[in-house]
C-alpha cells in the first residue's frame, strides 16, 4: 500500500471528505498517471515556480490556458521524423491525450469518463 504522503497527488479531491475509492476516484488517479506520463512531473510540486501550480493537473490546465502548449508534454515525446505531416499528426495525439488525463482529473467525479470510455479513446488513439 502506498504510504499517505506518496499517494496524496493522486488522490481525487473527493477522497478528502469520503474514505472510500469509487470507480471516479480511480478515474481521476489513472489521470493524474496519464499527465505523468506526458509530462514526465511529478503529481505534487513541492516548489512551484510562479508558472506552476502545487498540484499537476492544475499545473497542466494553466499552462494550457496561458498558451504554454510545450509545457503540457516532455520534450523528449514529440520524436522529429523530418516530415511535417507526421509531426503534426503526433503533435495531435499528444493533445488528444491531454484532453482524455484532464478529463479523468475533472474537479466532478460525474465529468469524468468510465473505463470503457477511456479505453475506447486510447484504442482509438493507437490507430
Amino acid at each position: 500500500m502506498l504510504e499517505t504522503s506518496a499517494a496524496e497527488g493522486y488522490k481525487a479531491p473527493e477522497l478528502i471528505k469520503m474514505k472510500d475509492a469509487s470507480e471516479e476516484t480511480d478515474i481521476y488517479s489513472l489521470g493524474i498517471v496519464l499527465l505523468e506520463l506526458l509530462s514526465g512531473k511529478e503529481p505534487v510540486n513541492p516548489n512551484p515556480t510562479p508558472d506552476e501550480d502545487f498540484y499537476l493537473p492544475t499545473s497542466m490546465r494553466n499552462a494550457v490556458l496561458d498558451r504554454r502548449i510545450a509545457d503540457i508534454y516532455h520534450p523528449d515525446i514529440l520524436v522529429d521524423s523530418g516530415s511535417e505531416s507526421e509531426n503534426s499528426v503526433r503533435e495531435e495525439c499528444i493533445f488528444k491525450f491531454f484532453q482524455l488525463a484532464m478529463s479523468c482529473c475533472s474537479p466532478s467525479p460525474s465529468l469524468r469518463p468510465n473505463i470503457k470510455q477511456v479505453v475506447c479513446k486510447l484504442e482509438e488513439m493507437g490507430r
